[in-house]
Parts: C-alpha cells; sequence; structure tokens
C-alpha cells in the first residue's frame, strides 16, 4: 500500500477553515474552488485516519481529533513562516518577522505609521502585532514570547525593561454628544462622582494612567461610580456614543470619533496634568547584536519622530 503524504498547504488551508468558520468563506479568501478545499481536507483525513470536521447548518465545527491538529499545526506553519523569514534575511538582506505585544492605543494608532515607515527602507520585514492590556504585553515579554511590547504605562517594570518614547497624549473625559455634560465649558469633581463611569479594565495602561489623574484631582475609583469595565478603547467610545456614561481615554482615540460626530471630548481642568507617555520597551538583558531586525528597528524607533495627524 502506498505511503501517504500531504501538503503543507492543506494543513494551512485547514486552519483558514478554522479562522473563518467556513468551507466556503476559506475557499473565496484562498481564490481556490470549494470542492478543491474539501478534497484537501479529505487527505488530510485519510493521512490522520480520523474525521476532523462536522458539518451543520451552523457552520463547521472542528472534532476531538480536529482540535489535536489545530494544537499542533499552528506552531509548524508559524515555525516554518519564521524559518523561510530568517533564510530570505540571510539571502537578501535584513528581513524577517518582528513579534510585539501593544495595549491598544500604540497598536492601532501610533506603531502601523512606525510599520510605515521603516517598510519603506527595509521592505522584508514584517510585522506581528498582538492587541492586550498593558500587564498582559509585559507578561508576555518577559516570557520572551514576543520581541517588543508597546505600551501606555511603565507599570512597576521599569527596572528591568529599557524604553523608547513612541509618543506622548493626553487622557481626556468624552461623553454623548447629547449627554448632560456635553455643552459644560469644564468638567468639575462633582460632575465626576455624579455620572456613571465606563473604565478599563484593571491590568490596562490607560486604567492606570486614569486612575492617577483622577487621583490628582481628588477623586480616587472608589469614589466613582463604575458602571461597567470594557477591555478596549473603541468599546468604550462604542459605549460612550451610546450615552451609557462618560469616561476617560486616550486623545488620540477620542479625537476620530469626535470628528465623525459620534462623541464629544470635554475641555480638561485646568492644571490638571493629563498627559502620558506611550512607550516602546524591550528586555534590558537582551543582546541587540543577536537579533539584527530588532536592533535596526530600535534604533529607527529612536530617530523617528510620531506626528499626530
Amino acid at each position: 500500500m502506498p505511503k501517504l503524504t500531504i501538503k503543507i498547504s492543506y494543513i494551512e488551508n485547514f486552519l483558514k477553515i478554522v479562522e473563518l468558520g467556513s468551507f466556503t468563506k476559506a475557499a473565496d479568501k484562498l481564490n481556490i474552488s470549494q470542492s478543491a478545499i474539501s478534497q484537501q481536507i479529505e487527505a488530510l483525513e485519510k493521512y490522520f485516519s480520523a474525521k476532523l470536521f462536522i458539518r451543520s447548518n451552523k457552520g463547521v465545527f472542528l472534532t476531538e481529533e480536529g482540535k489535536i491538529l489545530l494544537k499542533r499545526a499552528k506552531p509548524i506553519i508559524d515555525n516554518l513562516n519564521l524559518a523561510k523569514a530568517e533564510i530570505n534575511e540571510r539571502l537578501e538582506g535584513l528581513g524577517g518577522i518582528l513579534k510585539i505585544s501593544s495595549s491598544t492605543v500604540p497598536g492601532e494608532h501610533i506603531l502601523p505609521i512606525y510599520f510605515t515607515q521603516f517598510k519603506k527602507e527595509k521592505p522584508n520585514v514584517k510585522f506581528q502585532v498582538e492587541i492586550n492590556d498593558t500587564a498582559t504585553s509585559f507578561n508576555k515579554l518577559i516570557n520572551k514570547e514576543v520581541d517588543l511590547a508597546a505600551v501606555g504605562s511603565l507599570l512597576k517594570y521599569d527596572d528591568i525593561v529599557e524604553y523608547i518614547i513612541l509618543a506622548e497624549e493626553e487622557l481626556v473625559f468624552i461623553v454623548s454628544t447629547d449627554h448632560d455634560l456635553a455643552k459644560k465649558k469644564s468638567i468639575t469633581i462633582y460632575d465626576i462622582i455624579k455620572y456613571p463611569y465606563i473604565a478599563r479594565e484593571s491590568t490596562s495602561g490607560t486604567r492606570y494612567e486614569s486612575e492617577r489623574i483622577l487621583e490628582s484631582m481628588g477623586v480616587p475609583i472608589e469614589k466613582m461610580k463604575i458602571f461597567c469595565e470594557l477591555s478596549s478603547t473603541e468599546s468604550i467610545l462604542t459605549a460612550v456614543s451610546e450615552g451609557i456614561g462618560f469616561s476617560l481615554i486616550s486623545s488620540i482615540a477620542a479625537q476620530k470619533m469626535e470628528a465623525a460626530g459620534l462623541i464629544k471630548i470635554l475641555p480638561f481642568p485646568k492644571k490638571v496634568p493629563n498627559k502620558r507617555t506611550l512607550y516602546l520597551v524591550r528586555l534590558k538583558e537582551l543582546d541587540l547584536l543577536d537579533n539584527k531586525l530588532l536592533s535596526s528597528f530600535w534604533e529607527f524607533a529612536k530617530s523617528f519622530k510620531f506626528e499626530k495627524k
């Protein structure tokens, strides 16, 4: 009996079906026929002697055997991509994949501008960015799951990391356009404790910096009427625009929503420091000489000047 073999592309397409939850969507995304992708999955099932998917009216679901393949297949494909990038770097010059864990604001509003400029000089470089809260980003950096972290606060890790300032911005109070506070010229301590407040989760850099600002105004977080805690800036912007409460968030993100007429930024109380710094950080112990890509991007980030648009 001839030995069964499979192609790497079959594994990649298996992962795409899992990601999209549909054979049809995966086929469209990969620009191949649905029958072709079905035949590839049949080949995988023959190779592993197991059913990998259960099809239903609600979509496709992994079998227990399919879940095992998912667990083992993704690292294989990731490592193959890394090997390809490293080989390309050796043959064609600087290239490869730089992994970054970033909190919401730097990840969605700051880093893409850095990447665009850097890739003009180093087109073979690829960036993989995970959006996490600040605490998670630091943990991933410390565990060496990523090369760099981009965060809105150093928390208590400044003794084990080196950092570059990515940008400086302000945290601002925001409300819906029809909120009671929307027409006020300034927000007061009374306003802060009167209305429902939407906060970031406790491990967020924005949360840490917000509490610092509120305490400087004489309002510890315990006195706030916290309506809910949300895990991203975008979710807070959506909640505020729907009139659920008010919040204290990144001015960079808020300005885009205000320009669209969805929220109102309130004038900040005078003499209250509401600025914060966004950082790119790496471990102090890291030897940049061993990673040319990381070294090159780090030096670029040192000299690049971010400007708000």
